[in-house]
């Protein structure tokens, strides 16, 4: 049962945190909103957003322009794919205020959607592959309890006859 337990330890892990890691981004990919290019979204203060247009767009520029008609600063986005309606990320920025925020790509249609949502990082994704190591971790130390546990009553069975 020991070695059974060292050997699926780490593949448990690994499933956990596949798992976990599946429905995290899933729910990144379900939290935004999606607009139509040149519309409105609102959003809270202080949120780091990306936007992400349709995979088979080609945009070169886009422009978020904020509450007070002021245009936010906008930085490239790394590129990551979201299946939720075949997105790809464009570009990443932060919001100063509460309010509505103003999205336009300058080689989408009137009627092309943008997904504005939560970028694609590493924190959302820290604690499946935490719950996975933990996994791991608790079935190798059951593993190595069993072990000691036998090699003991071995020893007294040796000394014993």
């Amino acid at each position: 049962a020991a070695i059974i337990l060292f050997i699926t330890g780490p593949l448990l892990g690994a499933f956990i945190a596949g798992i976990g890691s599946v429905i995290v981004a899933a729910s990144i990919a379900t939290s935004g909103d999606v607009i139509t290019n040149g519309q409105q979204v609102s959003l809270s203060s202080n949120e780091e957003r990306t936007l992400y247009v349709p995979e088979d767009a080609i945009v070169s520029t886009c422009t978020v322009t904020a509450p007070g008609g002021k245009e936010v600063p906008v930085s490239r986005s790394t590129g990551s794919h979201i299946s939720n309606g075949d997105y790809e990320s464009a570009l990443t920025f932060k919001t100063a205020k509460a309010g509505n925020y103003r999205v336009s790509c300058d080689d989408l249609s009137d009627t092309d959607t943008v997904l504005v949502g939560a970028g694609l990082t590493f924190c959302p994704f820290m604690w499946s592959l935490m719950a996975g190591i933990c996994a791991g971790a608790v079935c190798w130390i059951i593993a190595a309890v069993l072990l000691i546990r036998r090699h003991r009553a071995l020893a007294a069975q040796t000394q014993a006859g």
